[in-house]
């Protein structure tokens, strides 16, 4: 009777005889998944706008903001003061989302429900893209304008409730 050896006792018994140990970047995964990437940095609108030239060409994440007077050629990511009213604009900074590079599932619903400047709760949304410079690449010296590309919007209020169809056993029971 003849024993096979198993390709992967043959390594090791390899590895044993020449004095190797086996490392970290030897093993492999046995359900062939890689290592997920880090997540990026998580922004507000504020931090933003005062770090923004540091994650040029990165993904970064921002929380807590409203998208507001999305068109064809973006939207944005707005955060409002506390103190705004019903009606009364009171911007603490906007960031812009690239329209033509925007996920369009994120594009086409900012589109539907949050043309305009205000703060409705059904476009608050955390966002993440990567971070564009494009007074930076027309080589433009001094203040900076720095928008979001790749963006995809993280829809934060929940879809209205959908009512239940009639069940058939229901519409017969209402017949009776």
């Amino acid at each position: 009777m003849r024993r096979r050896f198993h390709l992967g006792a043959l390594a090791g018994l390899a590895l044993m005889a020449t004095g190797m140990a086996a490392t970290p970047a030897m093993a492999r995964d046995p359900r062939g998944h890689a290592t997920p990437p880090a997540p990026p940095p998580t922004l507000d609108v504020a931090s933003f706008q005062a770090q923004a030239a540091q994650y040029v060409g990165k993904p970064v994440r921002i929380e807590g903001c409203t998208i507001t007077s999305a068109n064809s050629g973006g939207a944005d990511c707005a955060a409002f003061r506390i103190a705004d009213l019903p009606g009364k604009v009171d911007w603490n900074g906007a960031i812009p989302l690239d329209g033509p590079t925007m996920e369009e599932a994120s594009f086409r619903k900012a589109q539907q429900i949050c043309g305009d400047t205000g703060q409705h709760e059904q476009c608050r949304a955390d966002v993440t893209g990567v971070v564009y410079d494009p007074f930076g690449d027309m080589g433009v010296q001094g203040q900076r304008n720095f928008e979001l590309r790749q963006a995809r919007i993280h829809w934060l209020a929940e879809p209205a409730p959908r009512k239940k169809a009639p069940t058939h056993s229901a519409m017969r029971q209402a017949a009776r």
